[in-house]
């Protein structure tokens, strides 16, 4: 029997893996009458057709994707006293930008050394410079990228904010392979996303506590709306499949609002969860 319900619900459960549709019957045999309420339950293998209306929002976090695809992961810079590689690290290639070397040399008097030190450090941050990426990583043996960072949190503190350290025991292509076989960039990119979200949470807890810009929970954050007071919405990754909370989003997308959906796997997300998983900074307060 084929049976097509339009979507008002949909529940996932974890101990049993099934999906739970929730929904009214808009297509069926005719002893099934329609507009009647239905559930269906879906286990794996099960076979389903599905017609889906994008949500300005989905399509928003699909586009989100594909921009950050083709944006460089990372820029990462294996470097020592004599040499520094740099590579763009995207998710699924690697490529060599260039090839740096220091004029350095024992033989040389000191002062000339500090001075051919410091156009070593500015040829490498002029490159730096040139990518719009929010993350770069600093590696190599030794405590030439120490000095080097302490040369760009003084000369160049627009990168400062950007830049991880970490020590590697090579240079060159073996010292980026080395960085990839810890992890580095993975941990250092997901860091990323959870210092962004982590830092919006923290601003709506502050004007929470000082009774300002804020709203927490369904009905609260449904207020404000009526008000077209919220400028940024927050909700948790795990109520996005909720029917209402879609609602909400769309709602907020058509008065101009923004839609961060965030992780509830850090300890922001589980402080946004604990506050019912949804809130709004709002643009001027309300009531």
């Amino acid at each position: 029997m084929f049976l097509g319900i339009e979507v008002k619900n949909v529940e996932f459960d974890e101990n049993t893996k099934r999906v739970r549709i929730l929904g009214t019957i808009i297509h069926g045999p005719d002893d099934v009458p329609l507009g009647s309420h239905h559930t269906i339950e879906i286990k794996p293998f099960d076979e389903l057709s599905i017609e889906k209306n994008w949500k300005k929002w989905q399509l928003e976090r699909i586009k989100e994707a594909i921009e950050s695809s083709k944006r460089p992961k990372v820029l990462v810079v294996v470097m020592d006293d004599e040499e520094a590689d740099i590579f763009e690290v995207r998710d699924y290639s690697i490529k060599e930008i260039c090839s740096i070397k220091s004029h350095t040399s024992k033989k040389l008097d000191y002062k000339i050394n500090e001075e051919l030190k410091k156009e070593y450090y500015h040829e490498i941050a002029k490159v730096l410079s040139e990518y719009n990426v929010d993350n770069i990583l600093v590696a190599g043996p030794g405590f030439a990228k120490n000095s080097f960072y302490n040369f760009i949190s003084s000369q160049y503190p627009e990168l400062k904010n950007k830049i991880v350290v970490e020590s590697i025991s090579t240079t060159s292509r073996a010292g980026l392979n080395e960085v990839i076989k810890r992890g580095i960039i993975n941990r250092i990119y997901a860091e990323s996303r959870v210092a962004k979200e982590t830092q919006l949470i923290e601003k709506l807890l502050e004007e929470i506590a000082k009774k300002g810009l804020a709203v927490y929970g369904i009905d609260e954050v449904k207020k404000a709306l009526e008000y077209s007071a919220i400028d940024t919405l927050l909700v948790s990754d795990s109520l996005v499949r909720n029917h209402e909370i879609e609602k909400i989003i769309d709602t907020t997308e058509e008065m101009g609002g923004n839609v961060v959906i965030v992780s509830s796997e850090h300890d922001a997300g589980k402080q946004l969860k604990a506050l019912g998983g949804i809130a709004g900074l709002l643009r001027f307060p309300i009531e």
